[in-house]
């Protein structure tokens, strides 16, 4: 159970009824007093029911990369080009799903990425499948600097991926070749003696290669770029330990980045089956051309797979070679609540009561009188930054009332992750434009944002204010983790009960819930239209893998809207607001405006 689900038990249990009866009177009329009542009737009770999404509307991309062997002795190996086909019969099979991206690199003496980065391919494409492509074949074989391309392809995909995607994203590596890694080189040592490699002629039966790197001295064959890109001068190459070395850097990506999967599989072509039999009549003349080990080879193959989590295959039957037997298919998981938050977006919590916030942009109404901002727009300078933001970076510059204050205007304004921030506001804390929550505490960036709380780093655990009460709960609450507020912590503190309850289908989970003590503030007319009193609640719930630690989660967002005018006009009359699952939408969809908003509205 995670530490936000902790606080919702706890807040569930925490808070009781006393209810006092008092004698009845002569008419027979029975007086209740409930203790905990307040003095007005300014509260919300909102009850209904959300479910998790279905794992199916969960899929994320599968990204495949193919690091082909192209050497010189594929020519006779595999004289029917069949690995090129079976790199066809992959994309081909996912051309109509846009969810599956390719990226191919071949390799020989030269390293080459024949796609731009990760692309979603047809299967005709000739740059791949054509003679500058997967048929053109060259001398040698380099394992390394194969290798080494592909890690720096995979680190330059997940660096431009958002961590939301990433979680859920797929990475499937397949290396395919037909012999042992060519040139190896051996680095040059002359000191100590008693070095393991010391040697006294350093370029004694090398690869013309590792001598002519060892000595920079290079011809414009050997100049080329992708010509062995990861050999130095003197320095060992293709050696066994450094293959083994960049397959572990490629797997430690998938911790570093938090990738929902990644598998490295291996697959070695050979021209004799396991009887001996030449499966190839030019079997016999690569084998003396090139110096073919297949023993060596297997060894080396299945090693790298195992370190990669992936699996090994041996082509060496007669039979065509085939990748279709590995799981391409997007990751899909069943989601568990993480979150159900609360959050009046025209209520600030005060020192003892709620104070009102029309615009809801995080200054209460009295602040933005005393500052000259307009208490009924957010962006009172219309430059694209909001109120709030410009308040809180007043020392760098920016001023909410004068519209060349900061110098550069807002550049995007999309919110694309639907949190309530603009991507040009989101660039200035740091926060992640693709991700309503960028440290994965369970709290949407503008809500630690106008609370005082870090945005970027989980301090839930924190008592920012040394209140005795952590941030998580005061976040929770609606009470303010960045400034004491005791009293209205212990009086008017919101109220939790999430319940799991039977009736999901598709492997979605539903939960009945009920929030009390929703404090309704009156809030100016924003409109002239008769908007006064009104307050939009926001209701997030956030759902998470139940299998993967890292998942920063999704959100699900409803709105409702009720009207309460001091001292005693509210609508609903009751106090009560039901949602169903229907009501709870992605937070891009959320519209908090009048003419077209999508919140429920109490009647």
């Amino acid at each position: 159970m995670s530490k936000a689900m902790s606080v919702l038990i706890t807040g569930a249990v925490l808070i009781a009824f006393s209810f006092s009866l008092m004698a009845c009177t002569d008419s027979d009329v029975e007086v209740k007093e409930t203790l905990l009542a307040p003095q007005v009737d300014d509260q919300l009770h909102i009850t209904g029911q959300v479910c998790t999404r279905p794992p199916e509307d969960s899929v994320f991309p599968v990204k495949v990369m193919f690091i082909i062997d192209c050497s010189g002795s594929m020519q006779q190996t595999d004289e029917g080009d069949h690995r090129v086909q079976a790199v066809r019969d992959v994309v081909r099979r996912y051309a109509s799903n846009p969810q599956v991206f390719f990226n191919i690199i071949k390799f020989n003496g030269r390293v080459t990425v024949l796609t731009e980065g990760f692309e979603h391919l047809q299967g005709n494409e000739d740059n791949v499948f054509g003679g500058q492509g997967l048929l053109e074949a060259d001398s040698m074989t380099d394992y390394q600097g194969a290798l080494g391309v592909a890690y720096q392809e995979l680190l330059k995909d997940m660096q431009s991926s958002s961590l939301a995607e990433l979680s859920r994203t797929k990475y499937v590596v397949m290396f395919f070749s037909d012999g042992t890694p060519d040139p190896v080189c051996y680095g040059c040592v002359t000191d100590p003696p008693n070095h393991p490699r010391y040697s006294t002629d350093c370029h004694e039966d090398l690869h013309v290669v590792c001598t002519l790197m060892d000595n920079i001295v290079l011809d414009m064959d050997y100049a080329e770029p992708g010509m062995f890109p990861m050999l130095e001068g003197g320095s060992d190459y293709n050696h066994n330990y450094q293959i083994f070395q960049l397959v572990d850097s490629i797997m430690d990506l998938k911790d570093a980045f938090h990738v929902g999967e990644l598998r490295l599989h291996t697959a070695f072509l050979y021209c004799r089956d396991q009887f001996g039999n030449a499966t190839s009549p030019l079997c016999a003349a690569a084998e003396a051309a090139y110096n073919l080990d297949p023993d060596r080879g297997r060894a080396l193959l299945r090693e790298m797979a195992g370190r990669g989590n992936g699996t090994f295959r041996d082509f060496t039957s007669g039979q065509d070679v085939n990748f279709l037997n590995i799981d391409y298919t997007s990751i899909k998981r069943e989601y568990g609540a993480r979150m159900l938050l609360v959050s009046n977006t025209n209520a600030l919590p005060g020192n003892d009561v709620f104070v009102a916030d029309s615009d809801g942009d995080g200054l209460d109404d009295d602040e933005e009188m005393r500052n000259g901002t307009d208490p009924i727009k957010a962006d009172s300078d219309g430059d694209g930054y909001g109120d709030l933001v410009e308040e809180k970076l007043r020392a760098a510059g920016f001023d909410p009332m004068d519209p060349l204050r900061p110098e550069t205007a807002c550049s995007d304004r999309d919110d694309s992750d639907g949190d309530g921030l603009a991507a040009c506001e989101e660039d200035l804390f740091g926060t992640d434009d693709k991700l309503m929550d960028s440290d994965f505490d369970a709290f949407p960036d503008l809500v630690e944002i106008k609370f005082g709380t870090n945005p970027l780093v989980d301090d839930t655990t924190g008592d920012l204010d040394s209140d005795g009460r952590r941030n998580a709960d005061e976040l929770l609450y609606h009470s303010n983790p960045s400034r004491s507020d005791v009293a209205l912590f212990t009086d008017h503190r919101y109220w939790y009960d999430l319940r799991p309850v039977e009736g999901g289908s598709g492997g979605r989970q539903c939960f009945d819930f009920d929030i009390r003590y929703v404090t309704l503030v009156t809030t100016r007319d924003r409109n002239g239209q008769g908007t006064k009193g009104y307050n939009d609640i926001l209701i997030w719930f956030d759902q998470a893998s139940n299998d993967d630690p890292y998942d920063p989660g999704q959100y699900r967002v409803a709105c409702v809207r009720a009207q309460y005018i001091a001292p005693d006009f509210k609508v609903p009359f009751d106090g009560v607001i039901n949602l169903t699952d229907e009501d709870f939408v992605d937070p891009g969809a959320v519209d908090l405006g009048f003419a077209n908003s999508t919140c429920v509205e109490a009647e």
